[in-house]
Order: structure tokens, then C-alpha cells, then sequence
């Protein structure tokens, strides 16, 4: 006999990471997932779910796939993604509208280091930050940001 899961049950021992690039698999047997702010980097736990937000739209402008693209994580609500090609990070920038009607998809980094580097513990947070933002002032302490 089979057992029964409900929904939102997941057996022990399933990879929840989905086919995640290397590095990013790398990351997550490091830190599993971090909140800096605006920006979430998704844990194992919850990575393999948000996998969907990798789905083509219809009539959205850009077009995504999981072919080509891997969710990491979201910058306030709009979602990052790797390029499996080439490990490269991208977003949707803050442009007024929801994510998967906006056409600026841009490259924000080479790769997850440069991301986590220049956008979680760099200077290139500021833009992101938000009102009363819990994380541009440790980054101001540690003198990464002014």
C-alpha cells in the first residue's frame, strides 16, 4: 500500500532544491537560504517549489523557461534568477509594474558570488533598500555602504 501525503507533505529525503546549478547547491550547503532586507535567497526548503516563477507567461514580454532559468531567490518581490548557460544572475528591476509584465530583464551579476558580494554585503544594496530597511544599516556599520 502507497501512503497517502497531503498536500503539502513532501517524503524525507526528497531534494527539494530541484536541478539546481552548482554553485547555487554549493550555497546552500553553506548557509541554506538568507533574508538581507530586500533581498531573500531562497533555502532548500522552499527553492524547488518556487521553481514556477521560472514558467513562461503568456503574453508576458520576456519569455523564461526552466530549460533555461533557475529561481534563487527575490529582491522585494520581484524574482532573481541564474542563467544556466553561463551561472550569470538576473532580475526584473523596480519599474512600477509586476515583474512578468515588465521588459527590463537585467544582468545584475556574472555570477552568484558577484551577486551575494556587490548586492547582499556591497554597496550596490542601496538602490534596493527600502524605508526603514533593516539591512542597509549593518551594511553603513560595516562600512560597506554610506
Amino acid at each position: 500500500m502507497v501512503p497517502r501525503l497531503s498536500m503539502n507533505e513532501i517524503p524525507a529525503g526528497t531534494d527539494r532544491r530541484g536541478d539546481a546549478p552548482v554553485a547555487f547547491q554549493e550555497f546552500l550547503r553553506v548557509a541554506d537560504g538568507l533574508i538581507a532586507g530586500s533581498i531573500v535567497v531562497f533555502g532548500a526548503n522552499y527553492v524547488g517549489e518556487a521553481q514556477f516563477l521560472a514558467d513562461p507567461v503568456e503574453g508576458a514580454p520576456v519569455t523564461l523557461g526552466r530549460d533555461d532559468w533557475f529561481c534563487i531567490g527575490k529582491v522585494n518581490d520581484d524574482p532573481l534568477f541564474v542563467n544556466r548557460a553561463d551561472n550569470s544572475v538576473w532580475g526584473f528591476p523596480d519599474t512600477g509594474v509586476t515583474w512578468w509584465q515588465s521588459g527590463r530583464f537585467e544582468r545584475l551579476a556574472d555570477d552568484l558570488d558577484q551577486f551575494l558580494t556587490e548586492y547582499v554585503f556591497g554597496a550596490r544594496y542601496l538602490p534596493l533598500a527600502t524605508a526603514n530597511d533593516p539591512w542597509l544599516p549593518f551594511l553603513v556599520r560595516l562600512g560597506r555602504a554610506t
